[in-house]
Formats: structure tokens, sequence, C-alpha cells
């Protein structure tokens, strides 16, 4: 059956044409009265033709056929119309209709047409389908055949080859050889009519053996497989064969009988060292017993380390907790003193040294927080980090933050790594003065990949460009940079300071080659 898609506007004549064609037991019709219509049947159904009204109220038949011809290509399209056929004959033929039909009056009658154009129409696609499959499918082998295809006329020119002869003979072009005489080609012009000679006494031969000349003049060995083409008389109309590169082939024979000289040689030596390999198998058993003890003992000294560590921790967060236990009795003993004393004694400025026993007490608390955050630090396994989701995602005002391409990015880093963001943005924040931009941003450089935070503050001072990753240097705690610095040697990563003074901070976070994986987009 083919299936037919009918558009008109007229619900009558599209009944009339559905009854009519389908009681053909022919063809399969439905029927939609607008080309939006159309169009979406078209996306969701298969159909072998269309058949179309021209004058529509939204979109007439020839905008549909474009419509459709550059979306669905050539599926065969009759214009089925009353409108007479000079008015839209030629911008139907412009736009690429299968055949024009003018509707009559006698229903039989053009039935019968319709018939005739949809099987025409759609036998003529087919056939055209199955030309241009077979055409291409042809072209493919022939262009990707590693052999070299050939046809010759009658006169003995070369009228055909396939694009492999360009590689075995050194040509950039097939311009350069279609058209030469054959003879040309070969290194003794007479092997040609020994080979023709040939060729007319057992009309095919396989295997047959030449040389021909590069481009360059050098030779190469092929096989020569051919036949005899006639023409539609019976005819002698030329040559066509293959032939195919054999120099390696022969090459190889020959190197063949050296290697199995020196392959008895080598027999011969393989027999001594397997008896010498034996005794190194022997000795190699007595060393891995040596290095499993070993290992078994390294696991039970890290075993050990874990338990150390643990225990580390532990007497490190239970110690923290007593003493900042200690310095919340410290404060609210300083505060009952200051209550005691508001304005000082006879004795001396009390409130000053109050002032300073606080702000020493809270040193004392900020530095115990701060061990709490880091007591973990080189106790875990390195992880494979999203270096996106380590940058800190808050909103700071008067500060914007921009990143690229970092979440494609992977970092192998201790599982703190994030710690190191964090640091860069409160020492931006600390002492960039007036920061209003923060750019972080990666590029691959040498085999490295180099992640930069770049601030638009006041820089750092060339002669602080080192000390500031020292421990106790600045104005806070001073372990900011410094433990950013060991975060990132846990894993071999290093980090620099490169800005200029007066115009911003720019640090740069080096990862080595195998550190990190970016993923493709």
């Amino acid at each position: 059956m083919i299936a037919v898609l009918h558009v008109d506007d007229e619900k009558g004549l599209l009944e009339a044409v559905k009854l009519s064609l389908e009681d053909t037991g022919i063809c399969s019709v439905y029927s939609v009265e607008s080309a939006d219509q159309a169009m979406e049947m078209l996306r969701s159904s298969h159909f072998d033709a269309i058949i179309s009204d021209y004058a529509m109220p939204d979109t007439n038949g020839i905008e549909l056929l474009r419509m459709i011809r550059a979306e669905f290509g050539d599926i065969p399209f009759i214009l089925y119309t009353v409108v007479p056929r000079e008015e839209v004959l030629i911008e139907a033929i412009n736009s690429g209709v299968t055949f024009y039909l003018q509707k009559g009056t006698e229903q039989g009658i053009q039935t019968e047409e319709l018939i005739h154009v949809i099987e025409q129409a759609v036998t003529r696609r087919n056939a055209e389908q199955a030309l241009r499959e077979s055409e291409s499918r042809y072209r493919t082998i022939i262009e990707k055949i590693i052999d070299v295809y050939f046809r010759v006329d009658k006169g003995g020119n070369l009228i055909y080859t396939s694009p492999s002869i360009l590689q075995i003979l050194g040509y950039d072009s097939l311009d350069e050889v279609i058209g030469r005489r054959t003879d040309s080609f070969l290194k003794n012009p007479a092997d040609r009519d020994t080979l023709m000679a040939l060729l007319k006494e057992k009309k095919e031969i396989r295997d047959y053996g030449v040389t021909l000349l590069t481009r360059t003049g050098n030779e190469i060995n092929v096989a020569v497989s051919s036949r005899i083409c006639l023409d539609e008389n019976g005819q002698y109309d030329g040559v066509e064969g293959i032939f195919r590169d054999i120099s390696e082939r022969k090459k190889d024979e020959s190197e063949l009988k050296a290697k199995n000289l020196e392959l008895a040689e080598i027999n011969r030596e393989l027999s001594d060292a397997l008896e010498k390999l034996t005794e190194v198998q022997t000795e190699l058993a007595t060393r891995n017993q040596d290095l499993i003890a070993r290992e078994e003992s390294q696991k039970r000294s890290a075993a050990a380390l874990k338990r150390a560590n643990r225990q580390l921790n532990l007497l490190s967060s239970i110690t923290r907790h007593d003493i900042l236990n200690q310095i919340t009795a410290l404060n609210g003993y300083l505060t009952l003193l200051r209550d005691e004393f508001p304005g000082g004694d006879s004795t001396g400025d009390c409130a000053s040294y109050l002032d300073m026993l606080e702000s020493v007490a809270g040193t004392i608390e900020t530095q115990i927080a701060f061990t709490r955050v880091y007591q973990d630090l080189g106790s875990q396994e390195p992880q494979w980090l999203r270096v996106s989701s380590l940058i800190p995602h808050i909103n700071i005002s008067g500060l914007t933050l921009t990143e690229s391409g970092l979440n494609r990015i992977k970092i192998h880093a201790d599982p703190i790594a994030g710690k190191v963001f964090e640091n860069l943005l409160d020492n931006t924040i600390r002492h960039g003065g007036e920061v209003s931009r923060v750019d972080i941003s990666a590029r691959e450089e040498a085999g490295n990949l180099i992640i930069t935070w770049e601030d638009n503050g006041t820089g750092i001072p060339a002669s602080d460009k080192e000390l500031i990753f020292q421990r106790g240097f600045g104005k806070n705690t001073g372990l900011g940079l410094f433990l950013v610095r060991e975060i990132l040697a846990i894993t071999g990563i290093s980090i620099r300071e490169i800005g200029t003074e007066g115009k911003g901070a720019i640090f740069e976070i080096s990862v080595l080659e195998g550190g990190y994986q970016i993923e493709q987009e």
C-alpha cells in the first residue's frame, strides 16, 4: 500500500478523494485540512506521496511544497488544484513539484489520473533512491579500496582509477594520471604489448607481475589482475582491472629467510638464558618472601600510625575543649573585674590591663579554634576534588567572584583543600584594601595546570611575596597563607604570588602533570 497524505481545505473533496483512491486497493490516504496539520503529520508518520491543493486560507500549496522540500527532501508532491495551470505551473516547477494535476469534473477520470501519477512518482523516487544508494556503495568501495582499480580505453589511455593510485605511485592529484597512456607508467613499455596479447588470448589474467615507475622514478613491483571490456555490440572497448603493490611481499620473502637463520641462533641463546632464568626465579622467590614480610610489617606500622593519629586527634580535641572552658571562665572573671574597677584605681590604670588581658584571651581562643579546623591536615588519603566545589560561594557586599571552566577540572589534593580558597578569600578581604573583584581561572602550561586567583586590590610589596607564606607573618594569626602552602604541598602542588603592588594580588597554584583531570565538554 502507498501511504498518501492529502491536504485540502474542502472536507467534501477530502472524503471523496480518500474513498476513490482507497477503493483501488493501491493507496492508504490520510486527510488534513491545513499546511500546519500536514507538517505535523509528516514529523510523526511516514508518507510515500503528498497531494495538495493550491488555494488554501493560511498557506498555499506552493508555500507548503517549499516547507516540505526544506525539511523532508524529495517526497513526491502532486499539486492538485482548480487554479488554471498557467498561473501556478512555473512557480510550482521552480519549487520542485513532482506532478501538476488540474481538478476536473469527472471523479472517475481524476481518480485514474491521480493513481497513475502517484504510482509513477513513487516508483521513480524509489528507483532514484536505489540508484543513488548503489552508486554511493560502489563509489565508497572504489574510493576506499587499498588495491588500485583502473579502466583503460581501447586506445590504451587511462580513463578512470581509484584514489589509491596516488599513494602507491606518489602523485598528488588524479589529474596527473588520468588521460595518460598506460605504458608510460611501466618500467619496460613493451610489457604492455605482452600483457595485451595475453589478455586477447585468455580474456582475463590474474596476478601478472610487472614493474611500474613512481612519480620520482622509483621502481615498484605490482601484481595485475584484469579483463577485456566489450561494448554493447560485443566489440573490444578497453580493459579494466586492479593491481596491488607486492614490493613489500618480495622484500618480506627475502627477509624471512634471513630471519629464520637468526631465529635458529636466538633459539640456542634462549636455551642458555632459560637455565639462567631458572636460577634467577629461585632467587626472586626468596626475595619475594622477604618483601611480603616487609610489606606486612609496613601494614602493621601504618595501622599503628593511624591509631596513634586518632588518639592524638582525640587528645587534641579534649585539650582544646578544656582550654576553651578555661578561656570562657577567664573572660567571665575579666568581666567581673571590669565591673569592679570601671574607671581604674589609685595604683594604676586597671582598665588598660583588662583590655590587654581580653585581647590575649581572644587571640588564644582564635588560635584554639584554628587548630580545630586543621587538626586533620594530612591525616587522610588525598582525593580527586572538583575545583569549582572548593571555591567559597558566598555573597559579600561590594565583592564579585567570577570563575571560568573550573567545573570541568579535578585536582588530586588533601580533603581539606577547600581551606586553601577560603584563606585566599580571607586574605583578599583583610589585606586587599578596596577590592571589588576576584577572578579565578585555570590554564594548561608546559604540561602543568595553573589555577589563578587574581584580585584588583592594593597588591603585595615585592619584598613580602615570599614572606607572606611564612609562619607568623602578617597582622592576624600569621597562619593563613602558611597553611595554604602546607595543604597544597601534601600532594606536590605549589603556590606563588606574582601580582604588582598597587594593581592587585595574583596567586598562581601549579598542579603537576598527573595531578589533575580535565573533563571534555
